[in-house]
């Protein structure tokens, strides 16, 4: 085994592991990071000579570990918190104490707001604000009933009023629904089709009813549509709904919401938008595979 001679000069340690531990100086908060950086840098040298030093420098590099010890302990440092640190900062938990810090912020003027769908038809087993199988200009929220075992509710169609005071662009399209759980069933469940502007042509991907819960408004993100047009009006957007089930008198609560990016206001005038809806990002081009 190599061994040094008897001049610590050699091995850096005056230099490099000398007596001036307390040459780094502490912040407010107590040792600074700085300087337990550097006691960690001496420590792991240190260890690194135990086995090419005789057992006499052994001795005086273990007394000069254990004092180093003692300084992170006294500075709040220990293997274990390093090691829950580092695992903090690996998931992305960072700060004081361990802490996250998120800010939510408002999406900014006229962005990302929610224009419900009311429903304008009904089925006998549609419950709206007007009553069962009574169309609502009012209230958003219906409760679709499933007729019979292994079913479907008669679909209707539910719209979108008139803005008459703003232009709008869509931007997406949300759904949410409250399922009535009997024992041992998972509840009714809405399928959504149709998504149109005005008349024009179905923004959905599916051609026929999905499942709305790819649209649903706890998903982290949102689904994409074909396009993303201008409502104004007298333009109204629609979209048809249907309960599927297979017990007869479950049901599930539901409401539908478009997406959209005030682009000029009446009253608040023109806003600048966000960059899913900026005019260059809704560029076409042309040709058949593009």
């Amino acid at each position: 085994m190599p061994w040094y001679g008897d001049d610590f000069d050699e091995l850096g340690y005056d230099d490099e592991f000398g007596d001036d531990l307390d040459d780094f100086g502490d912040d407010e908060f107590g040792a600074s990071e700085r300087r337990v950086a550097r006691l960690l840098k001496r420590r792991a040298k240190l260890e690194a000579l135990l086995p090419v030093v005789r057992a006499g420098r052994q001795k005086r590099i273990a007394r000069r570990l254990a004092r180093i010890d003692r300084v992170l302990e006294k500075s709040g440092y220990s293997a274990s918190t390093a090691a829950i640190a580092d695992a903090m900062s690996a998931s992305g938990i960072e700060g004081v104490g361990g802490l996250q810090f998120q800010a939510e912020a408002p999406p900014g003027l006229g962005r990302l707001v929610r224009l419900p769908f009311y429903p304008t038809t009904a089925n006998a087993l549609t419950n709206t604000a007007g009553g069962a199988g009574a169309a609502s200009a009012l209230n958003p929220i219906c409760i679709e009933t499933i007729p019979g075992p292994n079913d479907t509710a008669v679909a209707h169609i539910m719209q979108t009023p008139q803005i008459s005071w703003a232009t709008l662009r869509i931007v997406g399209f949300e759904t949410t629904q409250t399922q009535q759980n009997p024992a041992a069933n998972t509840g009714a469940a809405m399928v959504v089709s149709d998504l149109q502007i005005g008349g024009g042509a179905n923004l959905f991907t599916h051609e026929d009813f999905a499942d709305s819960r790819i649209y649903d408004a706890d998903q982290p993100e949102f689904a994409g549509l074909r396009d993303y047009p201008i409502l104004k009006s007298p333009n109204q957007a629609q979209v048809t709904v249907q309960a599927v089930g297979n017990i007869a008198t479950e049901d599930v609560t539901q409401s539908c919401s478009l997406l959209c990016e005030v682009l000029v206001d009446d009253q608040y005038g023109a806003h600048i938008p966000g960059p899913y809806a900026r005019k260059g990002a809704m560029v076409r081009q042309g040709g058949s595979f593009v």
